[in-house]
């Protein structure tokens, strides 16, 4: 049943997966597994509504150190703080009878991780994820050096190894000062295991792994683990959008303005959720994607949409025209290049869009 709830929340069908982890809590009031998962799930929940997940906010360099003016709301903030210590109080109350107990340990060290977790992407405080990975770490690191069979407590040691090998020069005094050095080499082998090997974890450390595989630059292996995630889990539109923008830094053009396009399809179509795709704001970075492949037909057609769109507001209007304008230059259509250069200094500037039309307009030779 946990498993069928994993798939749930690998297919972004949250509230399933929120109705079976309830049950199970219901089914097994002692354990300390159904309260995490459903931590997890308020806490996927929050980064969809920052439209936090997508791919490129992991591989940037600068994610783990950013900070965010937005804030979880204070109900569904109470609500996560109180089923993880629910699932740490269900771990401590098995480890007072059986302190030895290897699973209980693991759900104490996973519950650290969440907070962790919680602590870099929702709060952006290094101190606290690093003060909390460091307790994963130390439980992870104990259970496998006691049973190096128990691959689930890999991807604990080896997300912080990784991360802790990776922060930049300016903040290694912090994992001094914590006591908390890493190898990102060793931190992805340990990935790399759990993934091949884990029991509870085996999808979740196959993602992991993809976004360190392509923050590694190793396209190909990411490649490959996206699309296998993304055919076991279709519903997922952040899998398709993994494929397709791993396809793009790969430099396989056309396969990703297919796959691209493959997504606006199923949003166009109303498919579960793909239909939470706000379809408006896809369309226009879609098309300033297909644009910057040099699909520019296909640009073109995209950036028209927005135009015709009444939800356009001023600002997308004066880029989806100066973009139209750059599309005709290129396809040496110079009229029309003019013709949409001319509407954009008709429109309000914005974000220069005016000395970038009156640039290029002289550039033609138009006034």
């Amino acid at each position: 049943r946990a498993q069928e709830g994993f798939a749930h929340i690998f297919n972004q069908d949250y509230a399933p997966a929120r109705a079976l982890f309830l049950g199970l809590e219901r089914a097994y009031p002692g354990h300390p597994a159904p309260p995490l998962y459903l931590a997890s799930i308020r806490w996927l929940e929050e980064m969809m509504r920052r439209q936090d997940l997508t791919l490129g906010r992991f591989v940037s360099a600068s994610y783990f150190a950013g900070k965010t003016d937005l804030a979880m709301p204070e109900g569904e903030r109470a609500a996560f703080l109180g089923e993880i210590s629910r699932s740490e109080s269900r771990a401590a109350a098995i480890l007072a009878e059986a302190p030895g107990d290897r699973d209980a340990r693991y759900f104490t060290a996973s519950a650290a991780g969440l907070r962790a977790s919680f602590a870099v992407t929702i709060d952006h405080s290094l101190r606290e994820a690093f003060r909390s990975g460091r307790k994963a770490y130390s439980l992870a690191r104990d259970l496998i050096r006691e049973d190096p069979a128990y691959h689930d407590a890999y991807l604990i040691t080896g997300v912080y190894e990784y991360i802790a090998g990776s922060v930049p020069w300016y903040l290694k005094w912090m994992t001094t000062v914590i006591g908390m050095g890493g190898d990102r080499g060793r931190g992805l082998d340990q990935v790399r295991l759990a993934a091949e090997r884990g029991t509870v974890v085996r999808n979740e450390a196959a993602l992991i792994r993809m976004i360190l595989e392509v923050r590694e630059e190793r396209y190909a292996q990411g490649l490959e683990l996206a699309r296998a995630l993304h055919a076991d889990f279709p519903r997922s539109f952040l899998l398709a959008l993994n494929v397709a923008q791993i396809e793009q830094l790969a430099g396989m053009r056309d396969e990703a303005a297919r796959t691209f396009l493959e997504i606006e399809r199923r949003a166009d179509e109303r498919q579960p959720n793909y239909d939470r795709i706000p379809l408006r704001e896809f369309r226009f970075s879609l098309a300033t994607q297909l644009m910057h492949m040099e699909h520019h037909d296909l640009a073109a057609a995209r950036f028209r949409r927005c135009l015709a769109d009444p939800r356009t507001g001023p600002a997308e209007k004066a880029r989806a025209h100066l973009s139209l304008g750059k599309i005709h230059i290129w396809l040496h259509r110079p009229e029309e290049a003019a013709r949409e250069l001319r509407t954009v200094l008709s429109l309000a500037d914005a974000e220069g869009s005016h000395r970038q039309a009156r640039a290029l307009l002289k550039r033609l030779g138009r006034k």
